[in-house]
């Protein structure tokens, strides 16, 4: 079954739609869904290695895009719909003292957010609960989200066939890998902010 699924991910990597697709998970993960981008793009980077450029632009696009949507819930709906997203993550105690305390530093937490698997979104609706400035919120997911998702990019596009070689020899040990780093940005979520 789990080579069935690898299988239709690296067919699916060609298909026209596949970048919407893409774009519409990147964008919902920086805005309120748990599905990362991540198991798309590396079976679209390793089917297309020519095209990663391309693939982690729309990334970054779309988790740019998605992550005003983010600032929004917080600025605006912070009581009740941004609350309960923190809630699903167990961060309420811990937003109430990031909000007491984190405006001198706040910009440098995006950053060091962007860079990592954890949730996103978690930032994105802190930051405009916060008011933090929309410039800063602006050049801080630029730069994190684009070096993230150019990172995977440029490793995929240099070293694709050997990534492929490895995951397509080690699948059940790969995904189980992938599980364990998505559902443990979850887990180590309250433990960083």
């Amino acid at each position: 079954m789990l080579k069935r699924a690898y299988d239709w991910c690296v067919s699916y990597a060609s298909h026209p739609a596949a970048p919407w697709l893409l774009f519409g998970l990147t964008f919902i993960e920086s805005s309120f869904s748990p599905l990362p981008p991540i198991p798309l793009l590396i079976p679209m980077c390793i089917a297309r290695p020519d095209r990663a450029w391309f693939y982690a632009g729309i990334c970054s696009l779309g988790a740019v895009l998605g992550g005003y949507l983010g600032y929004a819930i917080g600025a605006l709906l912070y009581e009740s719909v941004g609350a309960w997203l923190i809630g699903i993550y167990g961060l309420q105690d811990k937003a109430a003292t990031l909000i007491a305390t984190s405006q001198d530093y706040w910009f440098w937490v995006l950053v060091t957010k962007g860079l990592t698997p954890i949730p996103f979104k978690i930032v994105t609706i802190m930051s405009g609960f916060l008011h933090f400035d929309l410039w800063k919120f602006t050049i801080g997911m630029v730069v994190s989200r684009a070096t993230f998702f150019l990172m995977i990019a440029v490793a995929l596009r240099f070293y694709g066939d050997d990534i492929r070689i490895f995951i397509e020899k080690h699948l059940p040990m790969t995904a189980l890998a992938l599980v364990v780093v998505i559902v443990g940005g979850f887990f180590v979520l309250p433990m960083v902010l």
